[in-house]
């Protein structure tokens, strides 16, 4: 087995389980996540955030990134442009081809975030809230809020334990 097929490999396993006090980001990186978010960034700074409702299955009533789960056979860009396109009716024209911060839940890596550039407000959200926010608003979800403290410490994966809480 290939150097970089068993560093893919142990992706496949609970990194905090390892014990790893280092991790690979390229391996993180190159890997497939199961979700593509998008931080999307205004002029001013403030960031594109869905507004989830009181009775969504995940995040009730709090902020995220938009994007989703990625479908076989889909590129993590391939899948956040289909999500962007479904959700709001639009994507960038430029998504950069590495992600700016990947997200390792207990260990197990859930997601890759893009950041990108946005210049509108004319979306098409089919009845869910959105809002232009700051970074530091409270209403982020707990896998958001990490995230974005990850990308403005400068990293490139951010590391999350929920306790086994579903609703983090």
């Amino acid at each position: 087995m290939g150097k970089r097929r068993a560093q893919l490999s142990l992706l496949a396993l609970p990194i905090a389980a390892l014990r790893m006090t280092t991790i690979d980001v390229a391996a993180v990186r190159a890997a497939a996540a199961p979700f593509s978010c998008a931080i999307l960034r205004r002029g001013d700074d403030k960031l594109l955030a869905e507004v989830r409702g009181a009775d969504a299955q995940a995040a009730a009533g709090r902020l995220t990134c938009y994007g989703g789960k990625r479908e076989q056979g889909e590129s993590s860009i391939q899948c956040l442009v289909r999500e962007l396109n479904e959700e709001l009716g639009w994507a960038p024209e430029h998504i950069p081809a590495e992600p700016a911060c990947s997200l390792l839940v207990d260990g197990y890596l859930i997601a890759h975030f893009y950041e990108a550039s946005v210049d509108r407000t004319d979306f098409e959200t089919e009845g869910r809230a959105f809002e232009f926010v700051d970074e530091s608003d409270a209403r982020w979800s707990a896998w958001h809020a990490r995230i974005l403290a990850a990308r403005r410490r400068g990293d490139a994966v951010a590391v999350f334990d929920d306790g086994g809480d579903p609703a983090a």
